[in-house]
């Protein structure tokens, strides 16, 4: 997986590709937690949360023509 985050290139990706780029950084916030202090664990499991609701968002928002 790449690991950057670029705008532009972000432009160019379908829906379903944001989606599913979200839920795979949601992932990686999910496996840093665990090994993470208690407070850290907190932070990445927030941002993991965020991912999520974002690629539900993107889901959501492309509606029945997957736009």
């Amino acid at each position: 997986m790449d690991y950057r985050f670029k705008a532009d290139e972000w432009r160019d990706l379908t829906p379903d590709q944001r989606a599913r780029r979200c839920r795979l950084m949601a992932e990686e916030a999910q496996e840093l937690a665990k090994g993470a202090p208690a407070t850290i664990a907190e932070s990445y499991l927030r941002i993991a949360g965020e991912w999520l609701t974002l690629a539900m968002e993107i889901e959501q928002a492309k509606g029945p023509q997957g736009r």
